[in-house]
Formats: structure tokens, sequence, C-alpha cells
């Protein structure tokens, strides 16, 4: 029995262990996806949206998150529908990593905000989807989700029911997004 409940607490730590590499490996990802987003923002001298996709948000989904960048010719008033060009592929999360709703310590989280349609072609066929978006100026500032204050992403481990993220209670990683220079960097509360 002893030698059961020894194999079954390692077994429950290296789970633990695991998940919280993923969640790691994921906000580095996304901090390296949201400086590749604003330094093509400047260098094109446009507008770059990051998309931050559900699974099931894209054709053919899985049970996995993605990101994706696109360059946007023209700003609306009103970013509700979007015209874009994919400029690189869909940026993977890994299974069970997910990037959850929620301020974190007051600061906004771009996932509650309203998501955007953007149309694009994949593989020469018109695509729409809906995704919460970030969009960089050619500045290098954000542009939106419009405000002065700066904006946190939360990245959990965890699964989706029913559409909605259901994080596990094995941690968070936060990172914050500066609105001026559009900088990311992970924080703790």
């Amino acid at each position: 029995m002893a030698v059961m409940a020894l194999l079954l607490g390692a077994g429950l730590r290296g789970l633990g262990d695991a998940a919280a590499s993923a969640r790691r490996g994921a906000t580095d990802s996304v901090i390296s996806l949201v400086e590749q987003a604003r330094a093509t923002a400047i260098s094109s001298r446009g507008i770059v949206v990051l998309a931050l996709a559900d699974p099931g948000d894209l054709q053919g989904g899985d049970e996995c998150g993605r990101l994706g960048l696109f360059k946007v010719k023209d700003w609306p008033a009103d970013p509700a529908t979007l015209e874009g060009t994919l400029i690189r592929q869909w940026l993977v999360l890994p299974r069970g990593v997910l990037l959850l709703p929620g301020a974190v310590n007051g600061v906004r989280n771009p996932r509650d905000e309203p998501q955007s349609t953007i149309r694009y072609l994949a593989a020469s066929q018109p695509v729409q989807g809906r995704f919460h978006i970030l969009a960089f100026s050619p500045r290098g500032a954000l542009l939106w989700p419009a405000g002065s204050d700066p904006l946190a992403l939360r990245i959990g481990d965890g699964g989706h029911r029913h559409g909605q993220p259901v994080p596990n209670s094995y941690g968070e990683s936060w990172v914050k997004i500066g609105r001026v220079t559009a900088r990311a960097y992970p924080f703790d509360r």
C-alpha cells in the first residue's frame, strides 16, 4: 500500500511539473509572438493584428488554442469586421494550455473584449473566423482594445467544456502588455 501511495504521489507531481513546463513554454511563445506582431507593424508601417483563437474557432480545429498574425490594410472605426492577410502560420498552443478570460489585479484582459470577425484567404479559399484580438499600430503601440491602460493575458492549464475554458488548479502565468510600446513581459501578483 505504501509503495502504491508513493508511486501515485510521484505520478501526480510529475503531471503538475509537465503542465507547468507546457505553460511556461506557451508563455514564452506568447511573449515572442506579441513582440513579432509589434516589430512587424513597425517594419511594415502597417497595422498588425494578433488573433487569439480558442479550440473550435477555426475550421477543423482540435482541442488546442491558436494565435495568428494578420496584416490589416485599413483600420475601421469599428473593428467588428476586418479584412486581413495571414502573415504566418497559426501558432498552436500545447494541448491543455488555455488563454483564460478575466482581469489580473485590475488589468484588463483582451479575452474579455468582444470578438472581431477576420476575413482572410487560407489555401486560396476565403475563410472567416471570430477571434479576440490585439491590434498594433505602425508605431508599435497597442491600437485595440481601445484605452490607455496596459493589458494582461492569463495563461493556464485545463481544458474546454461546452466551448468555455475550464482551468485546472495547477497554476497560471500572466503576461502584461504595455500600451504605448506594446512590449510584453511576464509578471506575478
